[in-house]
């Protein structure tokens, strides 16, 4: 009896080794996937970058679809190999960097600040010599080294107005007020530091923030999970940075429940990716994405960007340009 307890002993072990071998395995197989995502999305920087489209059919599956509300023509690699160079023959200089990266399983966001010197023809709009600064966010879902989808959501308002194109309204909203460079960047970045907290547990979050909050109004929800060291990066409301500015942006703004999805959500780490759409109704929505990163529980930063030059145009604000 003794020696077969012994016997069971040694399987029970060799059981618990194979299957904590197991873990350890998927675990590395997914960081590796993770990872190998990541470096295609490093690549499609690199198209951009030197206008090279053999890159193109690199990273783009065959049956590659693209999601633009600015650009709702590019939908497929061919028509996305079209729209590289003629936005390039605006601005030869164009560079995007990657300000962030957040990768989960099939899915990669990312955050993104082009510069650029318009020396060239853009959209029917003559050289002006003038350099911008154009900032948003991606997600791609990649398979089998390949993306084969994408999402975008961009400051292209703040891209126009920067050109002269939309010029500023005094007495309109904040978005349509932006005069300096700062209003069209990222705000600085905030040093506030805290346990990261498990990923599930962070989108689980934002979820009840999104859909307890704002999808039902209820103020207090919006701001739960919202540190008192609350920094905002928000280029089309530059004004609302911090704690306070962003208390009295939600309660100004969330006088009723808004008929909001929540597309997406992509976590690692500190940080959570989300796609958003909002129907503001007469037929019309605006799409956006967000990050929010997380310390001690609490979502201590946190960057937008929304498609509101789509917006205006379909409710007649703007007229189409080009």
């Amino acid at each position: 009896m003794h020696k077969f307890g012994k016997i069971v002993s040694y399987l029970i072990l060799v059981i618990a080794f194979t299957v904590l071998m197991g873990f350890m395995a998927e675990g590395e197989s997914k960081t590796a996937v993770t990872e190998e995502n990541k470096a295609i999305i490093g690549r499609l920087g690199e198209l951009w970058n030197t206008g090279n489209l053999a890159i193109a059919d690199e990273v783009f599956d065959a049956d590659f679809l693209n999601h633009d509300p600015n650009n709702p023509g590019v939908t497929n690699s061919e028509s996305y190999k079209g729209y590289v160079p003629a936005i390039r023959i605006g601005f030869p200089d164009f560079h995007v960097a990657t300000d962030d990266l957040i990768a989960e399983g099939e899915k990669v966001a990312f955050r993104w600040t082009i510069i650029a010197t318009h020396q060239g023809e853009l959209m029917g709009i003559p050289a002006t010599g003038i350099q911008v600064v154009w900032t948003g966010m991606t997600v791609a879902h990649l398979a089998d080294g390949k993306i084969v989808e994408m999402w975008w959501a961009h400051d292209t308002l703040g891209l126009f107005q920067q050109l002269g194109v939309i010029p500023p309204m005094p007495d309109g909203p904040p978005p349509m007020k932006r005069t300096t460079p700062e209003d069209f960047v990222w705000s600085a970045l905030s040093k506030v530091t805290g346990n990261p907290g498990d990923p599930e547990k962070n989108k689980a979050i934002v979820l009840r923030e999104e859909l307890e909050g704002w999808a039902q109004g209820d103020v207090d929800v919006a701001l739960e999970a919202i540190s008192p060291n609350f920094v905002n990066h928000d280029p089309i409301w530059p004004g609302v940075t911090d704690y306070e500015s962003y208390k009295q942006w939600v309660e100004s703004e969330l006088d009723e429940p808004l008929n909001l999805t929540v597309d997406d959500l992509i976590a690692e780490e500190d940080k959570v990716a989300e796609r958003w759409t909002i129907d503001i109704g007469g037929g019309t929505t605006i799409s956006g994405m967000s990050i929010h990163r997380f310390a001690d529980g609490k979502i201590v930063e946190r960057w937008w960007t929304k498609n509101l030059l789509d917006m205006l145009q379909k409710r007649g604000m703007i007229p189409p340009l080009g």
